[in-house]
């Protein structure tokens, strides 16, 4: 008997962000009446989650060190999405790697440059040749940076070969973090002590781009993109700006952007952050009570599987201006959503990519198959689905081009 393929499968999803993942998905229009799955390694959980959801999904109980489970599990679907982080501590090298022969698309929420560069020289020949789109930052890191400068250095509507610089300000992230995220830092650490990462990879604004020269390359670059020394200074339009902690992460995946499309030999990235963004986050957390008037306080050092409270995941929300200057010419994009950054929002933002791989033409996408970017790989389709989104509650996209010479 025939098995009806799935639209996309959740691999994590009893994970914190990957329930969150599943519980977009189950009351997703698009969704209702097709066939889609929740997996991971307990079937226990797995089996405790879909009754929780209102279609219930299939289950799928695969570990990612059985290479044929993988496989076969892959095969079944056309999208998958991993919410199993850390992935270079899960393995999540198996389900990227099966999904990238195989010509699966898949996406993840990974902000381990060093994993994503391994990755990057390990598949995408190989993605490429399957015509599999694994696309990298599937999240709040790093769509809203990498669509933000892709539409703003489109609406600057100039020749290639003029210098462009680019900077994103995230001018407010009202959020928090979960155990997760702590142990994403772990894994980052354990590789620096171990010299699977170095100080050289650390400093390259183009590790994931193996080996490229770019215009950044000259300055010397840094991740985020920033002045070697910078941690903070005065900006016309922005008040006091500082380091931004996705910086290093949302930037190197524009840059990949860049380089994908060619435009890094004349074109810059950097990103910070206003003083604003950490006024409003330290204000709404206050105006709350740090979540104890509300019985629900916020968890500074949570256990893996811990996340932000529910009333943070549904109030909090983030934005980010993005500039593209050449010459006289200057435009700009401003990205704004509602939700918990790195987790309310980031499980919609990734949940609707996944429906955007599975359901819509995004052939007109710069790029065919490989290990790509959400704008590259995706480019207007996803503006469009994410605009659309929560019935056009969700994300906003502005962008403002230069006036006509």
């Amino acid at each position: 008997m025939l098995t009806e393929p799935l639209v996309l499968i959740v691999y994590g999803a009893t994970g914190f962000t990957g329930q969150l993942v599943a519980k977009y998905l189950d009351t997703h229009p698009e969704l209702r009446g097709r066939p889609w799955a929740i997996a991971g390694r307990s079937q226990s959980k797995l089996d405790e989650l879909s009754a929780r959801l209102g279609e219930g999904p299939e289950t799928l109980c695969v570990d990612l060190e059985d290479t044929d489970a993988v496989t076969s599990m892959v095969l079944r679907t056309k999208v998958v999405l991993n919410c199993a982080g850390p992935y270079s501590v899960n393995n999540g090298a198996a389900l990227l790697g099966a999904c990238a022969r195989e010509g699966i698309h898949y996406s993840d929420l990974a902000g381990e440059g060093f994993w994503q560069s391994k990755m990057i020289g390990t598949f995408h020949d190989l993605a490429h040749a399957s015509g599999a789109k694994v696309i990298l930052g599937g999240g709040v890191d790093s769509i809203p940076s990498d669509l933000g400068a892709f539409l703003a250095v489109e609406a600057l509507t100039i020749g290639r070969s003029e210098k462009v610089n680019v900077r994103g300000v995230y001018t407010r992230y009202t959020g928090s973090f979960s155990g997760g995220t702590l142990n994403s830092g772990r894994a980052t650490a354990r590789a620096k002590k171990s010299g699977s990462y170095t100080d050289a990879m650390d400093a390259d604004p183009y590790l994931l781009s193996l080996g490229t020269i770019g215009v950044e390359t000259e300055t010397p670059g840094t991740a985020d993109g920033m002045d070697q020394e910078f941690k903070w200074s005065f900006d016309s339009t922005y008040g006091a700006v500082s380091k931004f902690f996705m910086g290093p992460i949302n930037a190197r995946i524009v840059r990949r952007s860049l380089t994908l499309r060619d435009e890094h030999h004349h074109t810059t990235y950097s990103e910070c952050a206003a003083a604003g963004m950490w006024l409003r986050m330290i204000g709404m957390w206050a105006s709350r009570g740090f979540g104890y008037f509300l019985g629900e306080p916020i968890k500074f050092k949570p256990s893996s599987g811990e996340g932000p409270p529910s009333w943070l995941l549904r109030d909090g929300s983030f934005e980010i201006e993005v500039t593209a200057q050449a010459d006289m010419k200057v435009a700009r994009s401003r990205i704004s959503g509602k939700g918990d950054p790195g987790y309310g929002a980031t499980s919609k933002m990734l949940a609707e990519l996944g429906l955007c791989l599975a359901l819509d033409d995004h052939s007109e996408s710069s790029h065919r198959a490989g290990l790509l970017t959400p704008s590259t790989g995706l480019g207007h389709a996803l503006v469009s689905r994410l605009s659309l989104a929560h019935g056009g509650n969700f994300m906003r996209f502005d962008t403002v081009s230069p006036p006509a010479s």
